[in-house]
């Protein structure tokens, strides 16, 4: 009932639920004919099928709204992957999207497997790992190319996630591809 006080749009609100009761009276009072039980049933028909065709309606536009999320999601996500060498931040990057930083953090919680700093670090370390894996480049310069504006950081958070350090990395790398490209000696 407390719905129908105040949708507005679907039949029961625009019937009135007033009417209906009036006409059940008329019913349970004996007063009623057949063209009065005609009416109630039409409207007690017309009610239903508004009430699920308003249900359907309202899981419609849940969907709608995590499809608009996951879209929006994975737009922000392409953003971070062209943009991870830039000083990114969750407000520069709200900014951009017209978002506050509280609804970007609550979209990575909700559309994505871990949190927005965790995901643009991932995306940088992803990067530094190809740096460091094809080119000759020092490592302070991979970590500012990868947007780490501090290389020490750079460092810590690289041994953190592959538990070398990045000259390590690159060192075991190159190990393992001389290993595989040698002949073996019998």
């Amino acid at each position: 009932l407390c719905h129908a006080q105040t949708c507005g749009k679907c039949v029961p609100c625009r019937i009135g639920l007033g009417q209906l009761t009036k006409l059940i009276e008329l019913v349970l009072d004996g007063q009623a004919d057949m063209s009065t039980l005609a009416i109630i049933e039409k409207t007690a028909r017309s009610i239903v099928i508004s009430l699920l065709s308003h249900c359907h309606d309202l899981l419609g536009s849940q969907a709608q709204t995590s499809s608009r999320s996951q879209a929006l999601f994975e737009a922000i996500r392409q953003y971070i992957e062209v943009h991870y060498p830039e000083p990114l931040s969750r407000e520069s990057v709200a900014q951009a999207f017209y978002l506050s930083p509280n609804y970007l953090s609550h979209l990575f919680q909700k559309c994505g497997p871990m949190g927005f700093n965790e995901y643009l670090n991932h995306i940088r370390l992803e990067q530094a790992r190809m740096l460091l894996k094809g080119h000759d480049m020092k490592v302070k310069d991979i970590a500012h190319a990868c947007g780490f504006a501090d290389s020490n950081y750079f460092c810590r958070l690289f041994r953190k996630t592959t538990e070398r350090s990045p000259s390590e990395y690159r060192r075991q790398y190159h190990s393992q591809l001389t290993e595989k490209s040698s002949p073996v000696k019998n």
